[in-house]
Formats: structure tokens, sequence, C-alpha cells
């Protein structure tokens, strides 16, 4: 008697049980995934890699004691980054050059939001020259925002990106409910 109960005991899940699990996931997963807004978490992921971009570049301008430019392509929504192996400003066949593309839906959009807070400066900058001792050239901003911000002229996507002069940090923000934010 206690052998059969033992068999009985190991036998697992019915065929009811698991589709019931099935179900209850499928309502839980019909719930969130609307909730998702997956535009904004790709322009988060670009901020992102472009804020990591600067940091390599003023690290690698440090690193190989040349100076490292990064240019902003506004019509092929990308970032030119050249080392500058003789530090003339102008590149060269022998010199490296690596280009990072922005997905899809994502660009480097002001698209006519507000100033960051003071004392923030208020220029747009294209070109940023990483020099020797990791100081950048200028201080300024790089804005990014999606197509979709773009095209209904609200700004709910836009970021923004601080370039310190004297320390060449990126100091990035996010558009919410009408001010700027400062990011982490």
């Amino acid at each position: 008697m206690q052998g059969c109960s033992r068999v009985r005991d190991r036998r697992g899940y019915s065929l009811g049980e698991l589709l019931w699990v099935i179900v209850i996931l499928s309502i839980i997963a019909g719930l969130a995934l609307p909730r998702l807004d997956w535009v904004k978490l790709r322009v988060n992921s670009e901020q992102r890699n472009i804020a990591m971009q600067l940091t390599y570049a003023q690290r690698l301008a440090v690193s190989l004691q040349n100076n490292v430019q990064l240019t902003i392509d506004h019509a092929n929504r990308r970032l030119l980054v050249d080392e500058d192996a003789n530090n003339d400003g102008v590149f060269q066949s022998g010199e490296r050059r690596r280009v990072i593309q922005l997905d899809d839906g994502i660009n480097f959009e002001r698209n006519g939001v507000a100033d960051l807070p003071s004392p923030a400066p208020t220029n747009e900058i294209t070109t940023i020259v990483y020099r020797r001792d990791g100081s950048a050239d200028q201080a300024g901003v790089i804005f990014m925002n999606t197509t979709r911000g773009v095209n209904s002229g609200l700004n709910n996507d836009a970021r923004a990106m601080e370039i310190i002069r004297a320390t060449g940090r990126a100091i990035t923000y996010k558009y919410l409910g009408g001010t700027w934010v400062k990011g982490s």
C-alpha cells in the first residue's frame, strides 16, 4: 500500500494545470506589454551609448596622448570619432576613425526644447576635441530626440548631454514635464 502512494506523489503536473499557468501568464503579459514605451527605452539606450562614446574618446585621448575629435553628423544620424595622431585637426588616411550610427527613429535634434538649467551652456555643439589632458576644447550641449517627438512637436523623448570643458565630462538630462531633469 505504501509503495502505491509514493508513486502517486511523484507523477508531476497535469495538462490542465499547465494550461492554467499559460493562461495566467498570457493575461499578465497582455496587461504589461502595451504599457511599455519601446521608443523611450531606445532613446535612453542611445543616450547612454553616446555618453559612453564620449567617455571612451576622452580616455583614449589621455592614453594615446593625442587629440581625439568627435563630430556629430546630423544628416546621417551618426557620431564620428577621429584619432588625430598628429594633432592637426584634420582627419588623414593614416589615422583611425570609428563611426557610431544611431538607431532608427533616433536623431540629433533639439526640436525647440528649452535651454538646460543654469549655469549649463546654451550652445549646441557639433564638434568636440578631447585634448591629451582629458579636457574638452569647449563647453556645450548635445541634444537627442526621436522621430516621433520631432514629428508630433512634443519633446517628451528629448535628451541632452552637457559637456563640461575643464573635465570633459558628459552630464545627461531628460526632458520630463516641460523641465530638464539631471540623469544618472
